[in-house]
């Protein structure tokens, strides 16, 4: 069977299945058959200024043959709901991963439970997968501290980097060369200068927004979306792996652990992604009282270039940033 499994839900169990996995969101923001997905959705009726997240999962799951979604809840923006409601109608199934509304070991193994059942899941196939899988992630560790400490590579690359991670393609070994042949090819690049900016919320996909950074001067060295659907806390337990993830927990959790990044990275200012700045006022307003840094909002729901308003936007920005350095 083609499974196709939306993020922040644990790709773990479809590792260890008999079943064909995709990551979408890999697919969709390394450019797997990105505009062939979004020509499908339009040809299906999604207009152009919908979300392209959205649009992409609808054309992904199309093109590609994908049999089930699986998706988490709560959490869930209301233009994928209405992609998975549109696939649906298609005669794919979707299914919902379900996170604890309070941080719940006791739950949420349970709910991780049920889907290695429903997946016909065997535990030491399990367990063997969540220790290959813990070696990707240990040498990604290594790749992100090196972005952490030095801002080694560009920031397109390594926001890449994390999200290729969140796909194996059924090659864990081969992934985790990929990852450490990366890490040892790091040379200084002198970029320590640059203004060092963290991503919140959905990761822009916009190849001209990290253009836009590098001509102003400044590099990702966080990307929330990225690190928290890679969790890299060292234990073989998963259900203590994803318990430990603050994403899936609303605005509070995050806070807490994107407070001690801002100290741990130096970060000075985040750009927050989002599918609409008119739908997330609430988000953008919480976390600008919240982080002690400026916070920015970009919208990725149209894609492609920037408009001259949002490529003004990111250079007062980030002279606002570098001028409180």
């Amino acid at each position: 069977m083609r499974i196709g499994v939306i993020p922040p839900v644990p790709m773990e169990p479809f590792l260890a299945s008999n079943n064909d996995v995709m990551n979408l969101w890999s697919a969709y923001f390394l450019g797997e058959g990105r505009e062939d997905a979004l020509e499908t959705a339009r040809l299906a009726g999604f207009p152009n200024n919908f979300s392209a997240w959205a649009r992409a999962i609808y054309g992904l799951c199309c093109s590609m043959g994908i049999e089930v979604v699986y998706y988490p809840k709560p959490g869930t923006p209301k233009e994928v709901t209405r992609a998975l409601d549109a696939l649906s109608e298609q005669n794919i199934e979707i299914v919902s991963f379900s996170f604890p509304l309070l941080r719940n070991f006791d739950r949420l193994k349970e709910e991780l439970d049920g889907l290695c059942a429903k997946l016909n899941v065997e535990a030491g196939v399990l367990g063997s997968v969540v220790e290959r899988y813990g070696l990707v992630r240990t040498t990604l560790r290594r790749f992100d501290a090196l972005q952490q400490k030095e801002g080694a590579f560009h920031s397109r690359k390594y926001v890449d980097m994390l999200a290729r991670c969140m796909d194996p393609e059924g090659d864990l070994e081969g992934l985790r060369k990929t990852v450490e042949s990366d890490y040892l090819k790091f040379n200084e690049l002198g970029r320590g200068r640059l203004l060092r900016v963290g991503l919140l919320g959905l990761t822009p996909a916009r190849s001209a927004f990290y253009e836009a950074l590098e001509a102003n001067g400044a590099i990702v060295v966080y990307d929330e979306w990225g690190i928290e659907n890679n969790p890299m806390t060292p234990t073989s337990d998963l259900t203590r792996l994803y318990h430990e993830c603050s994403l899936p927990y609303g605005l509070v959790k995050r806070r807490e652990r994107l407070l001690k990044e801002v100290r741990n990275r130096r970060i000075q200012g985040f750009v927050m992604g989002v599918e609409y700045i008119s739908e997330s006022i609430r988000d953008e307003g919480f976390f600008k009282s919240a982080l002690g840094v400026p916070v920015y909002s970009i919208e990725n729901a149209a894609g492609g270039p920037l408009s001259a308003a949002e490529e003004r936007g990111i250079r007062d920005f980030l002279v606002r940033i570098g001028s409180q350095a």
